[in-house]
């Protein structure tokens, strides 16, 4: 199986990430480090491909803000990660030597040659940190009224028939007696992105083993986000290990639950990442219709398109300040792709994975 997921999101709280939960427990992590353009995210593809190549299971971490790119890759049979650990999503070593270590790309790169543009890079990457800047305060608008919309909605919601339906939930899934009296584990994990492509989601890919899905539905303040913590814990109570998605606009809510020993998916369908059933056993669940005074519409229809189109807007322009990052990236990484020895690159990607393949020789590849 390979698996595809973030680990790190331009969220309405500036970039958040989830790097060092999604790390967690390796017992080898390579830290590459090195400026743009120096080829962590080639050599994270190739070494994920050569270990798909071997049979092997694959988690790839894609990048929030180059949907071409990848800022990490898990292989969990062998324990083994391969992480970009350079801003925004910082990962130094918590066990040098141990488990922990540092790639240094930039030990092959020409620094003579940048020194030629040092104003220009210096500008660049000023207005990189500007055009974030303005992102992520676009991102905090976009959710403030989001705030509003759900006040709205909230109003009319009922709260006890709320509960009913997450009470069936649990006991149609999660109702079995936990013999072994501990609580199953938790991972998280974000299943999309706001990118400079607009929102990027994989709920395909994460439940290709789910025999059975739950595409929750409704509006905004209708209990999706707060249905799901509540399974999470129950599934985690009845011994089940879970697998939690947290939505990437806002990380304090949850999208999606996975419980693979169940092969059970349940997860948010509504928009930006709206899904529809497609699947034998795929299941639609309405909290609007089921929880909601469905006249709000109606009632409350001016506000909710004024509020509606006000969070639209900033959130298109986050997107539009995340495109013009990316598109000062690029100028930034071309500079330094100039500068870099790729040959010395290359070799030094295969003398790591020939390490993790020798160190790896007891397990089976």
């Amino acid at each position: 199986m390979v698996r595809h997921f973030y680990a790190g999101s331009n969220s309405s709280l500036g970039f958040y990430s989830l790097f060092d939960d999604v790390l967690k427990g390796l017992n080898h992590l390579y830290i590459l480090k090195g400026g743009p353009g120096t080829g962590k995210s080639t050599l994270i593809k190739n070494a994920g491909a050569l270990f798909e190549d071997k049979g092997l299971e694959v988690d790839y971490i894609h990048c929030s803000s180059d949907v071409d790119s990848l800022d990490g890759v898990i292989v969990p049979k062998l324990s083994v990660g391969i992480v970009d650990g350079t801003a925004p999503h910082i990962v130094d070593p918590k066990y040098p030597g141990v488990i922990d270590k540092i790639v240094d790309l930039g030990n092959f790169r020409d620094d003579a040659k940048l020194l030629l543009h040092k104003e220009e890079i210096i500008q660049l990457t000023n207005d990189i940190s500007t055009a974030f800047s303005n992102a992520y305060q676009s991102f905090a608008e976009s959710k403030r009224i989001h705030d509003e919309l759900e006040d709205i909605y909230i109003e009319a919601l009922d709260f006890e028939k709320a509960n009913q339906v997450t009470e069936e939930l649990r006991e149609r899934f999660f109702s079995t007696e936990n013999e072994g009296g501990k609580p199953g584990k938790r991972a998280v994990y974000f299943f999309g992105a706001n990118t400079p492509s607009g929102p990027v989601h994989y709920y395909d890919n994460l439940t290709q083993n789910c025999t059975k899905r739950v595409i929750l539905k409704g509006r905004a303040g209708s209990g999706k986000s707060t249905l799901l913590k509540k399974l999470a814990r129950a599934a985690q109570d009845a011994g089940y290990d879970v697998d939690i998605y947290y939505c990437s606009f806002d990380p304090n809510s949850v999208d999606m639950i996975i419980v693979p020993e169940l092969q059970v998916a349940i997860f948010d369908g509504t928009a930006p990442h709206e899904m529809e059933p497609t699947r034998q056993g795929d299941e639609v669940v309405d909290l609007f219709e089921r929880c909601m005074d469905t006249r709000v519409e109606s009632d409350k229809k001016v506000e909710i398109e004024r509020v509606e189109s006000g969070y639209k807007t900033q959130m298109q322009e986050g997107i539009r300040h995340l495109k013009q990052a990316k598109a000062l990236h690029d100028k930034l990484e071309a500079f330094y792709v100039e500068a870099m020895d790729f040959t010395a690159v290359k070799q030094k990607q295969e003398a790591l994975i020939e390490e993790i393949l020798n160190f790896s020789s007891s397990k089976t590849v």
